[in-house]
């Protein structure tokens, strides 16, 4: 969510340079703000990063003190050895509480205080020895690897390997989210060329229409020929069939439009802001990459899971070698609270020592299993640098297209500007007689082009500025 609220804000501000604000329009920031509301992939990724950001967390518990409790009521009923000591039953309640920690330096360590009570039913021990009594003993418990994971190596690998993962689900949920707001973006873009497109070709139907009109009343007049109303009712054909595909493809885009918002395909839609060929015309295109993408990052995160797995493996592989040792205070006495006040002295106390080896004899598969590590080591490294590789190739690919866009778009606006005021020199030697009605309308249908082209420029040149959004990840506004 807190990513979120950085990429939203980056895609509002491109679209704003872009477009005039009537006061009526749907503005750019407005539809995004109802999609991110509205639709439901983005929430659930939105969610879905959110979450993974705080499973993230799980890795902090790898070396947090640990509180713990153990209790157990019981009875052994068997013949008691030596068998001197004869008794019916034997009946135990042992109860433990302390608290352990696993530190980065590979040393466990539990600090416990166990309290057990024993009672022997049936039995005749002898004078003053108890039938029934209580044991308290505090304890400390310290153990420390040596060679596989010696030193905690393990258990930092095992903290890398929780934490990437989740960053990784995180930043992959923070790519899809923003995909999508930049599809909705597109969306938006596409609509609002679509019903530009509309207004063109409605204005080029009405100007054909004008012609006819003129030509039907010289001929009426006898003043002009056959040829000129066949020729400007042609035109009126050709004008309505370009509006009618100018129409079609203003439902599908309003379909698109609406599918980000989750709503009925045909809802009707607002008018939305105009293009602003003025501001387009002026975007500068970016001196280098502003970051990483989403999806970047998360590749970089699964080498970094990649890379932990692997020495993971590669420590398993090897022998274990672990030195630990025990030292407890006891006290007995046939009630708990002198027990527990007999454990202040120290003649009774236990303590040891002690080494633990252990070592796979399959040597072959020890050498396999690290080679097999090693190997999806490196195949990880590939693949982000790949991935890095391909990012930077897509961003180069990017800004040069941008550059070729905006130079489309002064071009188209330098032919627009000249076929409209070669149309308007005509039409004014066709009032004077001076040209014909079929040259009239040839400059027309020019004029129209140029309007259709100048609009797809800048329709592109909107969509690349959508795609730049998608190289500013940042670690700022993503999951810490």
């Amino acid at each position: 969510m807190k990513a979120m609220k950085t990429i939203l804000p980056s895609l509002l501000f491109w679209g704003t340079l872009a477009v005039t604000s009537p006061a009526s329009a749907l503005s750019l920031s407005e539809y995004l703000g109802q999609v991110q509301k509205q639709n439901l992939s983005v929430q659930g990724q939105e969610q879905q990063a959110g979450g993974s950001g705080l499973l993230a967390r799980e890795a902090d518990l790898i070396f947090t003190p640990q509180l713990t409790f153990d209790a157990n009521i019981g009875h052994d009923a068997k013949l008691s050895s030596p068998p001197a000591m004869i008794y019916d039953d034997r009946k135990s309640q042992t109860y433990s509480l302390g608290v352990s920690q696993q530190f980065r330096f590979g040393l466990q360590s539990k600090i416990s205080y166990d309290v057990s009570r024993t009672s022997f039913d049936g039995a005749n021990f002898g004078p003053n020895v108890l039938n029934s009594y209580w044991d308290a003993a505090p304890k400390l418990e310290l153990s420390m690897s040596l060679w596989q994971n010696a030193f905690g190596r393990g258990a930092r690998l095992n903290e890398e390997v929780t934490r990437q993962q989740a960053l990784g689900n995180s930043y992959n949920s923070l790519a899809q989210a923003q995909n999508l707001m930049v599809e909705a973006e597109a969306a938006y873009w596409r609509l609002a060329s679509a019903q530009e497109s509309v207004r063109i070709q409605e204005q080029a139907l009405k100007g054909s229409e004008n012609i006819l009109n003129y030509v039907s009343r010289k001929m009426a007049k006898n003043l002009g020929e056959e040829a000129d109303i066949l020729q400007a009712r042609a035109l009126v054909e050709s004008y309505k069939l370009q509006l009618q595909q100018a129409q079609t493809e203003e439902r599908a885009s309003r379909r698109g439009f609406n599918k980000y918002l989750y709503q009925e395909a045909d809802e009707t839609v607002p008018a939305l802001e105009g293009l602003n060929y003025q501001s387009l015309q002026q975007v500068a295109v970016p001196a280098k990459r502003p970051g990483d993408r989403w999806d970047v990052k998360a590749a970089e995160a699964q080498l970094a899971v990649a890379r932990a797995s692997s020495e993971q493996a590669a420590e398993r592989s090897k022998p274990v070698l672990e030195v630990f040792g025990n030292y407890a205070l006891n006290g007995r006495a046939a009630e708990a609270r002198d027990a527990l006040d007999n454990v202040n002295g120290s003649e009774r106390d236990t303590g040891y020592v002690g080494l633990r080896f252990r070592m796979p004899l399959n040597l072959s598969a020890t050498a396999d299993a690290r080679k097999g590590a090693a190997q999806n080591r490196q195949a990880a490294e590939l693949n982000a640098q790949a991935k890095r590789y391909s990012q930077e190739q897509e961003w180069i690919d990017l800004t040069q297209k941008l550059s070729d866009a905006k130079e489309s778009l002064r071009l188209a606006t330098a032919i627009e500007n000249a076929q409209k005021a070669k149309l308007e020199n005509e039409r004014g030697r066709l009032r004077q007689g001076r040209t014909t009605t079929y040259q009239v309308l040839m400059f027309e249908q020019d004029y129209s082009q140029s309007q259709v082209s100048r609009v797809r420029a800048a329709s592109q040149i909107l969509s690349l500025q959508s795609q730049i959004k998608l190289y500013q990840a940042s670690d700022e506004g993503g999951v810490q």
